[in-house]
């Protein structure tokens, strides 16, 4: 699982293989929470057309809909586990930089 992008605070982007993922960093009242979305082939191609401005305008929407539109999507085990390894990794090697 490798990083590919981020946004400090907001979200991270991760790809294995050929699969996607985003892991945004949610609200919900007092509780703060993170949600593991992996890209859908529309998402993939989207994110392929508009970059960067894409994955912001996608995690919005995931913060703003996770417990509804994308509770489902919601990446659990080994992958989840692998995008956590990866993500603190990327922090402690990134550490004052992000």
């Amino acid at each position: 699982m490798k990083i590919i992008d981020s946004e400090d605070k907001a979200w991270f982007f991760l790809n294995e293989n050929d699969n996607y993922y985003i892991d945004v960093n949610c609200n919900y009242s007092f509780v703060g929470f993170t949600m593991l979305i992996q890209l859908s082939k529309i998402e993939i191609n989207e994110y392929k057309n508009q970059g960067k401005e894409y994955l912001n305008s996608l995690a919005k929407n995931i913060q703003q809909y996770a417990l509804s539109h994308y509770k489902d999507r919601n990446v659990k085990g080994n992958i989840e586990r692998m995008a956590n390894e990866a993500i603190i990794e990327f922090l402690e090697e990134n550490k004052g930089k992000v």
